[in-house]
């Protein structure tokens, strides 16, 4: 899988998955990998099947696939992540966008649902998706986005600006930057992994993604404790709150919520998957 020798883009794609089976890696990434250094649609790649891949493309495609065999998530080597339909860049100042946090977003809007112009806040927003997201779906909504690094902030911002969605984004540690003010909307997906579970970990996130968008102290729960009785304070009294937890923390944090939030009604939901993995404060 060295040289292209006039190889078309189907030749190039079915040596990327044979490599790849061959170093015991999905062949699936073989096609993601394509298509995301190349900015194409799988339409794209159809109605090109044929045509010759180029060296320069041929020799970035195979350096892709040696980084991901290497063990560098897809999205770092390729920088972007989709989420909600959206495509975000990414980098390792922020975390990959998962799954999990769409269905949060997607039990946000629906609460929202009918419901005119209101204040949405995403705490600790890393690459932006919250943000993003619940502005592309709701563009009369006022979004302010927060976040500890200025880096991530940076890749953020871009992101916002790329997609054409306009977020006030403030650098700061969890509530500190929106001090004074009150929302209808609060979600949030903090660092909630414990040292403990480390083991359970795949090596690709440890070695890659960073560990401050992904550990928090006294079992994951540190965000969670010193967030819970300041949040009242910026949630509107008809507002909702939607946080993203971890699969073990849902009887500790249902308690721990219900006493911040005395006359709301707090429910921990599943994923798709069936895990524990959502705090709703409606």
């Amino acid at each position: 899988m060295d040289q292209s020798n006039e190889l078309s883009y189907q030749q190039a794609l079915q040596n990327g998955a044979l490599f790849l089976e061959q170093h015991e890696k999905s062949p699936l990434a073989a096609e993601r990998l394509l298509l995301d250094r190349l900015g194409w649609t799988k339409t794209d790649l159809l109605m090109r099947f044929a045509d010759p891949i180029t060296d320069q493309e041929y020799k970035q495609y195979f350096s892709d696939i040696k980084e991901y065999v290497s063990g560098k998530p897809i999205q770092y080597i390729v920088g972007v992540e989709w989420f909600y339909g959206y495509p975000l860049k990414v980098t390792e100042a922020t975390l990959i966008p998962r799954p999990e946090t769409e269905e949060l977003v997607q039990r946000a809007l629906k609460c929202l649902e009918g419901k005119g112009p209101r204040k949405v806040l995403d705490i600790g927003t890393g690459s932006g998706a919250i943000a993003i997201a619940m502005k592309k779906q709701r563009p009369q909504d006022e979004v302010t986005a927060t976040d500890l690094s200025q880096e991530a902030l940076v890749v953020a911002e871009e992101n916002a600006d790329q997609l054409d969605a306009q977020i006030r984004f403030l650098q700061g540690d969890l509530l500190e930057p929106v001090q004074l003010e009150t929302f209808d909307c609060i979600l949030s997906n903090p660092p909630y992994i414990s040292e403990d579970e480390i083991s359970l970990m795949d090596s690709s996130v440890l070695e890659y993604e960073p560990h401050s968008a992904l550990f928090a102290d006294h079992d994951g729960l540190d965000l969670y404790q010193k967030m819970a009785f300041t949040l009242p304070f910026h949630l509107k009294t008809d507002g909702c709150l939607f946080m993203e937890i971890g699969f073990n923390q849902g009887e500790k944090l249902l308690e721990l919520y219900k006493k911040a939030f005395p006359d709301k009604t707090v429910t921990i939901e599943k994923d798709l998957s069936g895990l524990d993995r959502m705090l709703i404060v409606k």
